[in-house]
């Protein structure tokens, strides 16, 4: 695994329309075979690589679960979708977010 931090935050837009503004801060190349654990308030997901591709979530209806998370499809105004993993006690924050941005949930996973 190797981690390369940004000497500086690259700020941008990440959607025009809302004007949302997030953080590039670096990027995690992994090698076949390496896990990965990404934690956010305490809370925990898991990405594996592999010669085929990755997981890019630790199990929906297990691990997930139990570290406290709602798994969403979540598909946006522009017909993107995108998986989401919601800390359960964030859901009026989410809820909130999906209107700011014209999202909607397309179908709970897990």
């Amino acid at each position: 695994m190797k981690f390369l931090k940004r000497k500086k935050k690259r700020k941008f837009i990440a959607n025009k329309e809302t004007n949302l503004i997030v953080n590039n801060v670096g990027k995690i190349v992994l090698k076949k075979k390496d896990h990965l654990t990404i934690e956010i308030n305490k809370k925990k997901n898991e990405i594996c690589a592999f010669e085929w591709g990755m997981y890019a979530t630790s199990s929906i209806n297990k691990r997930l679960k139990k570290e406290g998370f709602k798994t969403f499809l979540v598909k946006n105004n522009y017909k993107k979708f995108f998986i989401m993993l919601v800390d359960k006690k964030k859901m009026k924050s989410f809820n909130s977010y999906l209107l700011s941005e014209k999202s909607k949930i397309y179908k709970k996973l897990g």
